[in-house]
């Protein structure tokens, strides 16, 4: 016996989702400009504000693994899981948000690698319509948090500079990739 979803159930978690993630992307895309106008701010205050985009990103990603019925069992539970680790990295940056640039850019770096990775596995093999912005996401993780791993001594200008980009672009792409994909169906 098969149980089938009502279309308009998944029309209004498609909805859901879309708003979600443009909000998503909004706060990230604010924060990032934030971060560069003012990149003389505190250690504490930029944690602060990393923490906070950590947060909603992943109780967006949380509640994407349980709104997203089109995806995957596989597919949830890696969103799922990416949400739980981003909640855990905001705890940890607030934590002790004086430590030194160098421990948190090393664990910022670390996740961009992983999500940015993460946006790779889900582009290469997610449907055709946001394949390519998936996959354009991932690379900017990687490289941002590449770039931040192999230099973790910079100083707090250099580093501020580096969030407040990848903040921008990330919140740029996740804004644009449901308008793309809305007028492509």
């Amino acid at each position: 016996m098969s149980t089938s979803i009502p279309e308009s159930s998944v029309t209004a978690a498609r909805r859901t989702l879309t708003g979600l993630t443009v909000v998503l992307g909004l706060l990230t895309l604010g924060l990032g400009i934030a971060v560069l106008v003012w990149p003389h701010v505190t250690l504490t205050v930029l944690a602060v504000l990393i923490a906070i985009q950590f947060f909603g990103f992943g109780i967006v990603q949380i509640i994407r693994a349980f709104a997203d019925v089109e995806a995957s069992g596989g597919a949830r539970t890696l969103v799922g899981v990416s949400g739980a680790l981003a909640i855990l990295l905001a705890f940890l940056v607030l934590r002790s948000p004086l430590q030194t640039v160098v421990i948190i850019a090393l664990l910022i770096g670390a996740w961009w690698v992983f999500r940015g990775v993460l946006d790779i596995v889900e582009g290469a093999s997610g449907s055709v319509a946001n394949r390519g912005l998936t996959i354009v996401l991932g690379v900017i993780s990687v490289v941002a948090g590449a770039f931040v791993l192999l230099q973790p001594e910079l100083s707090l200008e250099v580093f501020v500079i580096v969030v407040g980009v990848w903040m921008v672009l990330y919140g740029i792409i996740i804004v644009i990739t449901p308008i793309v994909l809305s007028r492509m169906r």
